[in-house]
């Protein structure tokens, strides 16, 4: 049976792919209007393939492989509390030895932070959505135009069943499904560089507070994510969800803000 991809299932990947994509690139042009610098975007991107794609993943793949990751898999609570935990710390504790080094001679301009943010988000969207996205979308039309099979025929066993089941889920998955991916970059993105402003503060005037304000809104968020992914069938409350948390952070990153930065600039 030759599977298809609904053509507004594609539209949808395109939507998201671009917003990947493209919300990076928009924010970065308006934060340098407001005096950012390109540098901290930098710097943002290489925290994240250190600290995230490298250090956490290889201190994933090390507990996984013991009897201590058995029991984290095979209990969602504890799955949930240790990834929120292991993403806080890492991106977090990432932003904060960024900001004591490398971006040190750049805290006077407090926009840097949000190009920090975007530098951060950024790299997370283009990598776990942008990219995921392209190759759903290059799969969908070679599916629909019926060159896949040529595909297929030069693949081994096992990568022939993960291809497979990855062409069924491209075409029953419903297509607003794949639009979420994108919508839950922009909530992402706004978690990112608002948690990139808090520690940012919590360097340069030394407010510890904040700093562990920004682990636990990392935590609860990632956390309440997988909690709520294992117990609701409605995708839409769990995005509903990462809105939320992300408005939230949102608010309490422009109060911390509007106050020190207001103060900076009367200084």
């Amino acid at each position: 049976m030759n599977l298809t991809v609904p053509n507004l299932t594609i539209a949808c990947m395109i939507v998201s792919c671009v917003i990947a994509f493209g919300l990076p690139v928009l924010l970065a042009m308006y934060f340098h209007k407001k005096k950012g610098e390109y540098v901290p975007i930098i710097v943002g991107v290489a925290v994240m393939f250190v600290f995230v794609f490298t250090l956490e993943a290889a201190v994933n793949q090390t507990i996984f492989k013991s009897a201590i990751g058995e029991t984290i898999r095979n209990n969602i609570v504890l799955y949930a509390l240790y990834g929120g935990l292991m993403a806080a710390v890492f991106e977090e504790c990432g932003r904060w030895i960024a900001y004591r080094t490398v971006l040190k001679s750049r805290m006077d301009k407090d926009s840097n932070a949000l190009m920090y943010g975007v530098g951060h988000g950024g790299c997370e969207a283009i990598m776990i959505v942008g990219f995921m996205m392209l190759n759903y979308i290059t799969i969908s039309i070679m599916m629909n135009k019926g060159t896949i099979n040529d595909t297929l025929s030069q693949l081994d066993t096992v990568t022939l069943a993960k291809m497979n089941l990855a062409m069924q889920t491209l075409s029953t998955t419903p297509s607003y499904v794949f639009l979420l991916s994108g919508i839950e970059r922009i909530s992402a993105m706004m978690a990112q560089v608002s948690l990139s402003v808090l520690v940012w503060f919590s360097v340069k005037y030394k407010h510890k507070k904040y700093f562990f304000l920004a682990l636990l809104f990392h935590f609860i968020m990632d956390a309440g994510t997988v909690l709520l992914r294992s117990q609701v069938e409605s995708i839409i409350l769990v995005e509903l969800f990462i809105f939320v948390v992300a408005a939230i952070i949102v608010f309490v990153a422009y109060n911390v803000w509007c106050h020190f930065h207001t103060t900076s600039v009367k200084k």
